[in-house]
């Protein structure tokens, strides 16, 4: 490993982290599609991580806070997470930390995408919770945010 190698390696992860956080396991993938060996990635994180530039704990904290944003529900959250690098543990525990209103964040999602006026057909009431489901959303939730659409008519 030379140490202009690791030098450029240490820049490309300052200037990734410079557009946006991202987790360790990103900035693994990025470092090996352009080339860099494994001992200079694991160099270029651990510095990064020494002088506070790159937390895992920190991104995930900030990618849970715009997927709950966004609409989605516990599921999809859940499975996009080891995509993204983030564990399980860390995930429940800041998940537990936000404490988000599943049921509330579904009847936000219904009402967006479907209006506050309650499905008059079976075939309507399907493709709501179809939709629902496909953003993560637990059965429980979408039965509980269809009821609350229907009582506010």
């Amino acid at each position: 490993m030379s140490s202009e190698e690791q030098q450029q390696a240490d820049e490309t992860v300052v200037r990734l982290l410079g557009r946006r956080e991202h987790s360790a396991h990103e900035l693994r993938q990025k470092l090996r599609q352009r080339g860099y060996s494994e001992s200079v990635i694991q160099q270029s994180l651990a510095t990064a991580q020494q002088h506070g530039w790159q937390s895992d704990e920190r991104y995930a904290e900030i990618w849970l806070r715009q997927m709950i944003g966004s609409g989605n529900g516990w599921m999809k959250i859940k499975a996009a997470a080891g995509a993204k690098g983030v564990a399980e543990e860390l995930l429940l525990q800041l998940t537990e930390a936000a404490d988000p209103d599943w049921v509330d964040l579904c009847f936000e999602r219904l009402c967006r995408k479907f209006g506050e006026q309650p499905p008059e057909t079976r075939q309507e009431r399907d493709k709501i919770m179809r939709h629902l489901q496909s953003r993560g959303f637990r059965f429980g939730e979408i039965k509980a945010a269809m009821e609350r659409q229907r009582q506010a008519e």
